[in-house]
């Protein structure tokens, strides 16, 4: 719980910037320098010469042992990659489940603030051919297993993991995108895809129902879904559980989640609504756990 809070007003305190530049963005929080230690038991190495990007390996890795499964964590806009990790207890959650965690950075556009090129508005930045990369870089170098790469994103990240998972899905077994979803129609997102796509109703950043957002067009969080549902060949028929305490800042029980598993392609789509929670939500333990079990299909423990 103390690391879920001080990565929440380390966020929400970066929240003061409100201008944007014409960019692939998604939040606003200025630019954070923060040194994180997932777990004493969790080794910390880099990969990449050009762009060094941070991997976590858990206490169970080894180098001649099993493969273990990749998530790599796609931070927002003006946030680095161990911020959001801070925020969001991926690497910490990973020490404890058994996945390598890779939390690598995005370049800086003119005025200093890190960001994805999560979309084809002319941005010279080729960071989906950088991540798959790193990701090609750790399964050849840490025992990854190759069939169970994940993408884990919030806002400017969301939107990048969903980029890649329309790019390149043979390389990505499934995504949990939050508040960031699909720019334009999602006309090339034709493969089926694990999708876990969550959003506060009262988003104030990346608006919820979609429309025009940085001078382009987004869908909203049910039309992504839709989008990932129609990929999957999935059916109209869905199941509902909750809703559960996942946001400190909103009281009670606030979030729904609604799968539609009935899918020719048997890769289920879920969305996680968040009622009455906005773009930084202040997410408990339950979530961090349950979202990262969910994602990888893991029992509980």
């Amino acid at each position: 719980m103390k690391r879920a809070l001080v990565g929440l007003a380390v966020l929400a305190a970066a929240c003061s910037s409100t201008s944007e530049p014409s960019i692939t963005t998604t939040t606003t929080l200025p630019p954070v320098t923060t040194t994180v230690a997932a777990r004493q038991e969790a080794q910390v190495e880099f990969v990449d010469d050009e762009r060094p990007a941070r991997l976590v390996i858990p206490p169970v890795w080894e180098a001649d042992g099993p493969q273990l499964p990749l998530v790599v964590l796609l931070h927002g806009y003006t946030a680095t990659g161990e911020l959001q990790d801070l925020y969001l207890g991926v690497s910490a959650t990973g020490a404890d489940l058994g996945y390598l965690t890779l939390t690598p950075n995005g370049t800086t556009d003119a005025g200093g603030s890190q960001f994805w090129n999560a979309t084809d508005f002319g941005q010279l930045v080729d960071d989906a051919g950088y991540l798959e990369g790193l990701i090609d870089l750790v399964i050849a170098g840490y025992n990854a297993d190759p069939d169970r790469v994940y993408l884990v994103g919030h806002s400017n990240g969301g939107f990048m993991a969903n980029k890649l998972a329309c790019d390149i899905p043979d390389r990505i077994a499934g995504i949990a995108a939050i508040a960031g979803g699909i720019f334009g129609e999602g006309s090339d997102c034709l493969d089926p895809m694990r999708v876990i796509f969550v959003q506060g109703t009262d988003d104030g950043t990346v608006p919820y129902e979609g429309g025009v957002f940085l001078g382009g067009r987004v869908l909203g969080a049910e039309d992504t879904i839709d989008r990932w549902r129609t990929a999957g060949e999935c059916s109209d028929t869905s199941t509902s559980r909750g809703p559960f305490d996942f946001d400190l800042l909103v009281e009670g029980d606030e979030t729904t989640v609604t799968v539609w598993d009935d899918c020719a392609s048997g890769m289920p789509v879920e969305l996680w609504r968040m009622e009455g929670s906005g773009h930084i939500p202040g997410f408990l333990p339950a979530f961090r756990t349950g979202l990262m079990r969910q994602l990888l299909d893991l029992e509980e423990g």
